[in-house]
């Protein structure tokens, strides 16, 4: 069984992992989140800095997902929101109890403000020594004097004298006049607000501040033995894979479906531009990952579409699926297994872009029910004007 874990707080690093029939969430997922012995040790998973390496806990989105054109699942950009998670049991249940297949679990972070108070500080001091001479209580001591009167010495010492007065010059107290002082000051707010929005929003997400730890954990990958990695990531069922966000989804089903047509021209004139640029359809309450976990034996995923024209989930539809995809593997060379192991990795990204009529027949009608909808909707919206 496979289930998607996402990292980082981020909807394009949703990454597939191998889950056992015994394993719960604390003896697989949990442990990978341990900076001493996990996979955080050599890889960042917290949103940003300012959060904790830990989660507090996993919950596992509840949103019934998108349904791609060829009757697979991904995620919608709204799964994570907070009226679509729901807690996990970590230590009790196993984990193939809780969740289906492909499900997704969201970890939830805290914020750490012993980090954050010490950034807090730390640009405090930075804009305290750049406060305006003109009101300071010690003018003169930001950083870019210090770094000038060092210039100065070693300007002074291989004698070139006027650039050696030119930089003490420009450390006097009130050298710069009231409105540039002030000017200079709101640039490094500017900055120091720039600073941290780069840092909250995780586009720099350093795994350790301090040198000497973040040695240690890069001498494993610069000095090639990775032995400790690969360990680490056989125990928590690393696959590498990571799932499609619906853009990229979209695009690469829209290119695909133009280069098997033979281009533009002739994939306008089979009229499938709509259908390659539109795939799919959002599924509703009760359907896809909401279907309830004790039907998953009992349901019928195919007859229910026949009957109520819901999707909903089960192991029929499972094995279905992994029939699809077995029929998809055997057009390759079995003695090619590049090859193969890109098709199940295109798979596990991106579902299907070829299927067999069982899960067209699934699409085909749920694509009607989503017609219908949009056909009232749009009749009622021009009653109301």
């Amino acid at each position: 069984m496979e289930i998607c874990v996402r990292l980082n707080d981020d909807c394009e690093s949703d990454y597939t992992f191998q889950i056992n029939k015994d394993d719960t969430f604390e003896s697989k997922i949990m442990k990978m989140f341990n900076p001493k012995t996990g996979l955080a040790k050599f890889m960042v998973l917290r949103p940003s800095i300012f959060y904790k390496p830990e989660p507090k806990t996993l919950t596992k989105s509840m949103h019934p997902g998108y349904l791609t054109e060829n009757g697979c699942l991904i995620y919608h950009y709204d799964c994570d929101n907070k009226e679509y998670r729901e807690k996990l049991d970590l230590k009790t249940n196993k984990i193939w109890e809780q969740m289906w297949p492909g499900q997704l679990v969201l970890p939830q972070w805290e914020l750490s403000y012993r980090n954050i108070a010490a950034f807090v500080v730390l640009m405090l001091a930075w804009l305290y020594t750049d406060l305006p001479d003109l009101i300071s209580p010690t003018p003169g001591i930001c950083l870019t004097n210090q770094l000038s009167r060092r210039l100065a010495v070693v300007a002074h010492h291989y004698n070139y004298n006027a650039i050696s007065e030119k930089l003490l010059e420009e450390t006097q107290i009130n050298s710069a006049g009231t409105i540039a002082q002030w000017l200079f000051f709101g640039l490094h707010c500017l900055k120091v607000l720039f600073i941290a929005l780069v840092l909250y929003t995780g586009l720099v997400n350093p795994l350790t501040v301090n040198p000497l730890q973040f040695y240690h954990t890069r001498k494993a990958v610069v000095s090639k033995n990775t032995d400790t990695l690969k360990d680490t990531l056989r125990s928590i069922g690393w696959i590498g894979a990571k799932r499609a966000t619906y853009d990229d989804y979209r695009d690469t089903y829209y290119n695909y479906r133009l280069e098997k047509a033979g281009g533009l021209v002739a994939a306008y004139k089979s009229g499938i531009m709509k259908q390659a640029s539109t795939p799919g359809v959002v599924l509703e309450a009760g359907e896809g990952f909401q279907t309830p976990l004790d039907k998953r034996f009992t349901e019928s995923t195919f007859k229910t579409m026949e009957k109520s024209r819901k999707f909903v989930l089960s192991e029929e539809y499972l094995i279905q699926v992994e029939q699809d995809l077995k029929e998809q593997i055997k057009a390759f060379d079995e003695k090619d297994v590049y090859k193969i192991n890109q098709e199940i990795r295109k798979f596990r990204r991106y579902g299907f872009f070829e299927c067999g009529p069982q899960l067209a027949r699934l699409v085909q009608l749920r694509q009607e029910v989503a017609a219908e909808k949009a056909t009232t909707q749009s009749a009622e919206e021009k009653k109301e004007q």
